[in-house]
């Protein structure tokens, strides 16, 4: 769509600006860039929550979650592939 606009020189500057394009980028480019970064944006709002809301610091550590691994799944019964690389054949 081709459309005659009138655009504030101040203010399409300030957006070359905050996006990070250069001096001879397009209208479309910079609304282009704009469009992608909100959507960027969106996304990362919406996963929010899903990973690790503790602290840094009080993260489990790779040998707490295999304890917990182990313990889960102590009373199943093992595959013979599993039997053989626990005792270290395969």
């Amino acid at each position: 769509m081709r459309a005659s606009l009138t655009i504030d020189d101040n203010l399409l500057h300030e957006a070359r600006e905050i996006t990070g394009l250069p001096e001879d980028a397009t209208a479309e480019d910079i609304l282009r860039r704009l469009v992608t970064n909100e959507r960027q944006r969106r996304a990362l709002d919406e996963l929010q929550g899903l990973g690790w809301d503790g602290p840094h610091h009080s993260r489990p550590t790779f040998e707490a979650l295999a304890a917990d691994f182990r313990a889960l799944t102590a009373d199943r019964t093992h595959t013979p592939s599993e039997v053989l690389m626990r005792e270290g054949r395969i």
